[in-house]
């Protein structure tokens, strides 16, 4: 382990899209076996080990408060414990209905073909390509293409949730590819009806790992079906889908719309969608769910067509899909209970940040800007905060350690 460590206050080089974790305990002077510190260390820490609990985690009492040097790390620090980035399982449900086939341009594959597919489904071939690689076995990705060409039923699986590795990323391009196209109405009520249920069924399987956030990802150039009864209902179901119920996961849901705001509500309702982004639990802060083309800011992802060229509007699509991808490439980070049973003090607990060929830094414990427990009484997760998370997820490489045995750092 590195024993260069400063404190940075807010840790202003922070960055990571994809972090790089440190699975190895490596022992830095303790007698321990595991390398944990087993709650006896004179390190300053006013809490007491306790008895562990199912996290690995002993009990403790509140006083993680004062404050604590890069020294201070480097004179106490006695172990690295493992930290995994949250998983994520993302099901994208795409519209693959007629509307998505007007405005005929020639398509780079062959024939012609309405210049939103064709936006929209090399938006989704990059971005398979992109996963396949470097394949992350904390994020699953899945499709469902409603109608089109090849119709399959609402009720059923399409592309199953996988690691996008170049197998995986074949099939979900198979789905999109010539011969499909897109053709048909809209049964967006049917299709989010039919496969949510599907997403909260869903477990992982190896290599994908366990644990993580379940996200239904809708894209829709057009209205539902039913129009307004049918729009209720989809935004009522993203909303109430969120909690856990009945043994199942919550899903976030994220709305993507590709169309014209200034359109006719009966072909593009960019109202409904920010409405529908507004309910699935991921919104942006301070968004407008009664947007309709102002100045304020839509609770969804909005692509405008207008006279853009295809290339253009794929690259406004593959961005909402990248952004949403970092989204849920989330900020929290698995607390891994040693192998032996040796219980962690969550008082004596930092997380420390490597930017790619930098020196390390402890990001201090704080609820706006820096990190906190998912649960104080009982923690499994390390969950960054405002500033630490968005620079977080700005470069590639940098690493995130948890590092045991010194009285944790808080701002």
């Amino acid at each position: 382990m590195s024993r260069n460590f400063r404190s940075v206050g807010l840790i202003r080089t922070l960055g990571v899209v994809g972090i790089t974790m440190l699975g190895a305990v490596v022992g830095c002077g303790s007698s321990s076996n595991s390398g944990f510190p087993d709650g006896s260390s004179s390190s300053g820490s006013s809490g007491s080990s306790g008895s562990s609990g199912s996290s690995g985690f002993g009990s403790s009492s509140s006083g993680t408060s004062g404050s604590s040097s890069g020294d201070d790390l480097k004179a106490c620090a006695t172990a690295e414990a493992e930290a995994k980035r949250s998983p994520a399982y993302m099901l994208i449900v795409i519209d693959g209905s007629g509307s998505m086939n007007n405005d005929a341009v020639t398509d780079p594959l062959g024939g012609r073909r309405g210049k939103k597919w064709i936006a929209v489904r090399d938006a989704l071939v990059a971005f398979y390509d992109k996963l396949a690689a470097a394949p992350d076995n904390a994020l699953g990705v899945g499709m469902f293409l409603f109608e089109s060409s090849v119709k399959k039923s609402p009720s059923t699986i399409d592309v199953p949730i996988k690691v996008v590795d170049a197998a995986h990323a074949q099939a979900l391009k198979a789905r999109i590819l010539p011969p499909i196209d897109p053709t048909g109405g809209t049964p967006l009520r049917e299709t989010m009806e039919g496969q949510m249920p599907l997403l909260k069924n869903f477990v992982p399987a190896a290599p994908l790992e366990a644990g993580g956030k379940y996200v239904m990802v809708v894209m829709t150039d057009g209205v539902p079906n039913a129009g307004a009864s049918d729009q209720t209902t989809c935004i009522n179901l993203a909303q109430s889908s969120q909690t856990p119920a009945n043994g199942k996961p919550g899903v976030i849901t994220f709305a993507v719309g590709v169309g014209d705001p200034t359109a006719s509500t009966s072909n593009y309702d960019e109202t409904f969608l920010s409405k529908l982004g507004n309910a699935g639990g991921a919104a942006p802060a301070g968004c407008d769910p009664n947007w309709a083309g102002g100045a304020t800011t839509p609770c969804h992802f909005q692509v405008t067509p207008g006279a853009k060229p295809a290339a253009t509007i794929r690259d406004e699509f593959l961005a909402a899909i990248e952004n949403i991808r970092d989204k849920v490439a989330s900020c929290e980070f698995l607390l891994q209970k040693p192998a032996d049973g040796s219980v962690l003090d969550p008082n004596k607990v930092n997380v420390v940040y490597t930017p790619p060929g930098g020196a390390d830094g402890p990001i201090p414990k704080d609820p706006a800007n820096g990190w906190s427990y998912d649960d104080e009484g009982n923690p499994t997760k390390v969950v960054l905060h405002g500033s630490a998370c968005d620079q977080a997820k700005a470069q590639n490489g940098g690493k995130v350690k948890i590092v045991i045995g010194c009285k944790t750092i808080v701002k």
